[in-house]
């Protein structure tokens, strides 16, 4: 295995490990963020996607590392995606591979990990408009990524929009 697949797996399973009972796109959003936020070298490509920054690769890899039981993935019963649990296989080398990134981990997880799924959805996406996604011809101000998140997302009222541009500014701007 590369040494870049290996952390990516360590990674997902010491989030897996440490959330116990996680979905799909709370684990791609925690990743964006280590990725793009807080500096873990995870080389994943992200797009736009319905909810928020989603990577095909972590997919892919979620689905690997089902198939060497590292984590198991069940679909959940009332038909609401997917339940993401530490497999049966204990991966005995996540402790020393996450180790240089620690204190990556516990900030990711004290800034993000009291938000619910639609509110990392909207971080994600207003990490993306901000980051990824303007070009410095569109303006990278607070109006030109709202009215950008507001058209992307329609579901989220502008205000709250608004409040989460805030938060995230305080999530960024405290490393």
């Amino acid at each position: 295995m590369s040494h870049e697949k290996e952390t990516r797996f360590a990674i997902t399973r010491y989030l897996v490990d440490k959330l116990k009972d996680v979905g799909k796109t709370k684990i791609q959003k925690l990743v964006y963020f280590l990725q793009y936020a807080f500096d873990v070298p995870l080389d994943y490509v992200f797009r736009m996607h319905y909810y928020g920054p989603y990577s095909e690769e972590l997919d892919d890899d979620l689905i690997e590392m089902k198939l060497h039981r590292y984590i198991d993935i069940t679909p959940d019963p009332a038909g609401c995606g997917y339940h993401i649990q530490p497999g049966s296989e204990f991966i005995d080398w996540v402790e020393n591979t996450t180790k240089p990134y620690a204190q990556q981990l516990n900030n990711c997880f004290d800034k993000l990990g009291g938000y619910n799924i639609q509110e990392l959805e909207l971080l994600g996406t207003l990490h993306f408009v901000q980051y990824l996604a303007l070009t410095s011809s569109e303006g990278k101000g607070k109006d030109q990524i709202v009215d950008k998140v507001a058209t992307l997302k329609p579901v989220f009222d502008k205000s709250e929009i608004e409040r989460f541009y805030e938060v995230l500014q305080d999530l960024v701007n405290a490393e």
